[in-house]
């Protein structure tokens, strides 16, 4: 029998008996196979492969994808028939029939492959795939594709495409594979594709086609998909390049064709959907500005996603036009990490369209729909939903579906990011609290499978947020093994932020108590004299321009000025409160950015639970406080900013603490006066009859009553 022969009954074999047939006889089958090819030269033994490829199944009834079977030499040599056969096609050789067969079998058996890829068997795949020769043919060739637009008009386009799916499926959700040096040249060669005038060229001809050929999909696809999916450490740096080449001409067309959103169809609705997924990725570990004309040109992108939801909003909706909701609801979250399109976005009174939405379509719209909301909702968004338990439900539903899946780590960021801003309103706190979120928020908070930065922070951040929830403090109280971790981690994080959070949360648990006790009585028998500082600025990092102007204006004008940008030393929470406990005025710097900060609360709550002579300072155009931020502030003359101009607003600034301090300075002397009249005293303010026989004990008890009854009047004149 000659060696096609014996292949050839093998590929039969393994065709008609996979499904029955353990490792070991697959193995033997593969073992025969590599015997005969060795025997074979090229190109006699391309037919034989082109067989082998497409003999073999993978799917979830065979041993593939339960073992490392991939690594057996069989699939080397199919992977160099590939690169031998790449590289003629590359270097315009003429391919015979058997060669193109081949090409385009081996790729797709290879993707099917990437599918297929387990703990088990990720190495020997990585082996096969992540291979020098076989990544530089492949990127001379997406060179010649993003420079000149070759092979865009040949078909055997799609064994370049299948291969790249290849690569892409086996690194999806594989930090440590994104990361693999090699395939860094190859992320380059697919962003400068995406970024070429024949990317766009084609998507400009979207609305005409009605399905897409190899190179159509190549592009608008497989070239998105991979860059969508890649989450390694140059992810900022790539969506910046992408938005800078797409973004404007993207605009434009959306803006042209917005108008007939209803004809879309749902090559169109994926082609949009591609195009943002590539173009936004902002969020708290991107500090770069956005320009001026990247910021209007996403602004305008999102009008049209608002006209889009508006008018959906008051139709019947059907499957494209669900499908089109999620789409916009989607990319429209994605912007939501950018704070100047945050602001855009709250200004756009996007909460009773998204409300009226939230029963349309699926679970995951809903979803989207909610992390929208958690964002921009204000107090009074809050007090119209119907049931706010169900918000907090979705939330809780979700944290509990990804806290165990480490291919949706980043789902779980993004949930843990929007829970951030949603306990910031106490009714919804209160609903995540009947839930029995707080076990699962210190599971992110504890276990050392989360990232200390991306997991474990931002839930510390929303643990003590939680407790400004007096039910939520004391479970928190309760939970001595929590606490004695949170000690450790105190010592043992190198992490700041992380050491920021925890220190957060032994503070309000074990010293805020005590700490404003003592405060508050110092606080009201304080001399103007004995502060160390006369002002501390209370502010959100975000707002650190118009506070560092404000500060050097001070400074300048001789009052001294605590900010923590130089004097943070310590502790930080010990620091925050020494600094209220010796400021005569705590200015509060207030804005969105402000309120949503449980740092910013924790200073305006300590320094309003002290009774601090608070000034509200007006950060942004047309801000008005609400929620606890308003309550702390009710009753106060604010200092608008934005409004007035700095100018005219510092001096209005100025007349306020001299206002203050003239009232200060006259509630003081009145005490005084209550101090040294003992008439006052034991008219007005002494119910407990005062006899020899009263013992030392009650005496003291006697004067502690006084004293308080002294403070009391007293601060009737504050």
């Amino acid at each position: 029998m000659s060696g096609s022969s014996i292949i050839d009954e093998q590929c039969l074999i393994i065709k008609e008996q996979e499904i029955s047939l353990n490792i070991e006889q697959l193995k033997k089958c593969f073992d025969t196979i590599v015997s005969e090819l060795n025997k074979l030269k090229f190109p006699t033994n391309i037919n034989a492969i082109q067989k082998i490829s497409t003999s073999i199944t993978i799917d979830d009834t065979n041993p593939y994808n339960q073992s490392d079977i991939v690594n057996h030499p069989l699939f080397i040599i199919i992977r160099d028939c590939y690169l031998d056969v790449l590289h003629q096609w590359r270097t315009d050789q003429r391919l015979e029939q058997s060669s193109r067969a081949a090409f385009s079998e081996i790729s797709v058996l290879f993707a099917i492959i990437g599918d297929y890829v387990t703990d088990i068997n990720v190495n020997a795949v990585k082996q096969l795939l992540i291979h020098k020769p076989l990544i530089d043919e492949l990127n001379e060739c997406l060179i010649e594709v993003a420079t000149h637009g070759k092979y865009l008009q040949d078909l055997q386009i799609d064994a370049v495409d299948f291969m790249i799916r290849a690569i892409h499926r086996l690194s999806r959700r594989r930090l440590e594979i994104q990361n693999d040096a090699l395939l860094g040249p190859l992320l380059d060669v697919i962003v400068k594709c995406v970024c070429s005038p024949f990317f766009f060229n084609i998507f400009m001809q979207i609305t005409e086609l009605k399905n897409l050929n190899e190179a159509q999909t190549f592009l608008l696809n497989t070239c998105t998909d991979y860059i969508a999916w890649y989450e390694g450490n140059r992810r900022h740096a790539i969506y910046s390049v992408v938005r800078t080449a797409l973004l404007k001409p993207f605009t434009q067309w959306f803006q042209s064709h917005v108008a007939t959103f209803q004809q879309w169809n749902q090559l169109i609705n994926n082609a949009i959907d591609k195009h943002c997924a590539i173009m936004f990725d902002f969020g708290l570990e991107n500090d770069e500005m956005l320009s001026s004309d990247i910021r209007d040109d996403c602004e305008k992108l999102i009008d049209g996603f608002i006209f889009i939801l508006s008018s959906l909003s008051n139709s019947t909706a059907n499957t494209s036009s669900i499908d089109l909701i999620g789409i916009c609801m989607f990319h429209l979250y994605a912007m939501t990490l950018e704070q100047n399109l945050l602001d855009y976005i709250k200004s756009r009174q996007l909460s009773s369209i998204l409300l009226k939405l939230i029963d349309i379509g699926n679970e995951e719209m809903q979803f989207n729909a909610y992390r929208i909301l958690a964002s921009i909702m204000t107090e009074q968004d809050i007090k119209m939903l119907a049931n706010p338990s169900k918000i907090a439900n979705v939330f809780f539903r979700f944290l509990v579906e990804v806290i165990d899946n480490p291919r949706k780590i980043r789902r779980l960021r993004n949930l843990l990011r929007c829970l951030k801003s949603l306990v910031q309103h106490d009714q919804i706190k209160e609903e995540l609290i009947k839930e029995g979120i707080l076990p699962q928020l210190i599971r992110c908070a504890t276990e050392i499978k989360f990232d200390p930065l991306k997991e474990q922070q931002p839930a510390l951040e929303i643990l003590l947020a939680m407790t400004f929830n007096s039910e939520a403090a004391a479970l928190l109280k309760q939970n001595s093994q929590f606490i004695s971790y949170l000690k450790t981690l105190l010592i043992s994080s190198p992490e700041q932020g992380v050491r920021r959070a925890v220190e957060g949360l032994i503070w309000k648990l074990e010293k805020e108590d005590t700490a404003t006790a003592n405060s508050a009585i110092k606080s009201t028998t304080q001399s103007a004299i004995s502060y160390k500082y006369d002002i501390m600025l209370s502010y959100s990092h975000s707002d650190k321009d118009l506070c560092y102007r404000l500060h050097d204006r001070l400074n300048n004008d001789h009052f001294r000025v605590w900010l923590d940008r130089e004097q943070m030393h310590g502790s930080t929470m010990v620091a925050m409160a020494d600094a209220i406990e010796n400021s005569q005025f705590v200015l509060i710097c207030m804005s969105d950015a402000y309120k949503q900060s449980v740092y910013c609360q924790s200073e305006a709550h300590y320094a309003y639970e002290r009774r601090c002579h608070l000034i509200p300072i007006v950060m942004k155009p047309n801000y008005r406080p609400d929620g606890w931020l308003g309550i702390t502030v009710s009753g106060k003359i604010y200092v608008d900013f934005p409004k007035l101009g700095f100018d005219q607003a510092y001096l209005k600034l100025k007349n306020e603490i001299d206002q203050q301090r003239k009232n200060f300075q006259h509630s003081t002397k009145n005490l005084d006066q209550l101090r040294s009249d003992p008439s006052i005293t034991a008219t007005h303010l002494t119910p407990i009859e005062m006899t020899s026989n009263n013992s030392d004990g009650q005496r003291s008890i006697n004067m502690c009553v006084m004293f308080l009854q002294i403070v009391c009047f007293a601060e009737t004149f504050l």
